[in-house]
């Protein structure tokens, strides 16, 4: 009976067979809801995601000249970017969810509504088939066809630059592979497949001895307060513990194996999906540094340049304005990392106070805007004759003092 108990459970919990009959789509849907039920797939695009909606987005217009810029909130698109881009949703979800669509299906895509030619609200949708037409992209969604004045898409990872990639299309198999360890371990546990240990008896126990020592079995040795009570055998009965097969332990390494796949998809530190095997306190700051500049800069400058070519007139932009994403909050680093950042800047000369405070969140301050220059520091050549003059005079009252 032990035997065929034990034969059911290997063939339910089978790896080999349940991979292959899965890769070759059996158990699971490849669809995108399934594979961001995969942990390490959704705690990377959630990291991305949240990141991206939490830094704030500004709007600014150059100088003539170009080389300074001011602040502005001329062509009222600020409030829809920074505050409610419609009437059921804010600003954090929508540049949220604009990301989580980048990151699973490689475009983005948001209605716009004008009303006299001003853009007043943006409205995200799915499901949205694009064609390119006589050199112009046409936009289908609900059977009804929209240009490009009337459909804000943000495009991903892109070969044309017309349609982004799928990072969950282009790598279902990774995907599907991460998938069939999870959904392995949950029928692994889920049936019992993993008992601790058999009782061997050379012939086979009738039904009374059976149902006797189940029950005392149930009875006596069960549960956490009965956990390390001795156990008491009779008519030959022996038991045996099973242990762990060196195959089967091949589990956990190969499930962190398709973790650190995932996280080279989407170009994610592994600390930052909870997996803090390599990860020390030296390295971190600078794993995070780099998750920054090769992972989250491209995607604050792809939202920019989109919003900035759809949203704002042909007109806006030579007048000089545009919207940019702040990433000096995500740079902050630990209070004695910014202190000391903050210190050389103003030694320097390259901060004020007022600059300091504007990015620590506080008010200015009156005379705040004033840059520090230190008096061991000069134009070289300058004030020549000055400092000329001052030396003739020092060596004269030198002269003077020694005479007396």
């Amino acid at each position: 009976m032990i035997r065929r108990v034990l034969n059911a459970i290997q063939n339910k919990t089978d790896f080999t067979r349940y991979s292959e009959a899965f890769l070759n789509g059996g158990d699971l849907q490849q669809t995108d809801t399934q594979m961001m039920k995969y942990s390490a797939v959704f705690a990377c695009v959630r990291v991305i995601s949240e990141g991206y909606a939490s830094v704030t987005i500004n709007e600014y217009k150059r100088s003539k000249n170009g080389d300074d810029r001011e602040k502005t909130n001329d062509t009222g698109l600020l409030d829809l970017l920074k505050n409610a881009p419609n009437g059921y949703m804010n600003a954090y979800n929508y540049h949220e969810m604009s990301m989580v669509q980048i990151n699973t299906d490689g475009n983005f895509y948001a209605l716009i509504d004008r009303e006299n030619g001003r853009v007043e609200r943006l409205r995200p949708v799915l499901s949205v088939t694009q064609t390119l037409e006589d050199g112009a992209i046409k936009y289908k969604h609900n059977d009804i066809t929209y240009t490009r004045d009337d459909m804000f898409h943000m495009v991903g990872f892109s070969p044309d630059g017309i349609q982004g990639y799928s990072p969950l299309e282009y790598f279902s198999s990774i995907v599907k592979v991460g998938l069939t360890y999870q959904e392995f371990s949950k029928k692994f546990y889920k049936n019992g497949a993993f008992p601790s240990g058999v009782f061997e008896h050379e012939k086979f126990l009738n039904e009374e001895a059976y149902n006797r020592l189940q029950e005392d079995i149930k009875k006596r040795y069960s549960g956490l307060m009965n956990a390390g009570t001795p156990m008491l055998l009779e008519d030959s009965l022996t038991y045996k513990p099973i242990t762990i097969k060196p195959v089967d332990a091949q589990l956990l390494e190969s499930k962190k194996f398709q973790i650190e796949d995932i996280c080279r998809v989407y170009r994610v530190p592994l600390h930052m999906v909870q997996n803090l095997d390599s990860a020390t306190y030296n390295n971190i700051e600078h794993l995070s540094l780099s998750f920054l500049m090769y992972t989250m800069l491209p995607h604050f400058r792809r939202a920019e340049m989109t919003i900035n070519t759809q949203l704002l007139t042909k007109k806006q932009r030579d007048d000089g304005y545009y919207f940019e994403f702040n990433m000096a909050s995500l740079l902050r680093g630990d209070t004695k990392s910014m202190a000391e950042a903050f210190a050389a800047g103003r030694q320097w000369g390259w901060m004020s106070v007022n600059d300091i405070r504007k990015l620590l969140n506080m008010n200015s301050i009156p005379n705040g805007d004033i840059y520090l220059e230190p008096l061991n520091m000069g134009e070289a050549g300058k004030n020549e004759a000055e400092n000329k003059k001052m030396v003739n005079e020092l060596k004269e009252l030198i002269k003077q003092s020694e005479v007396r």
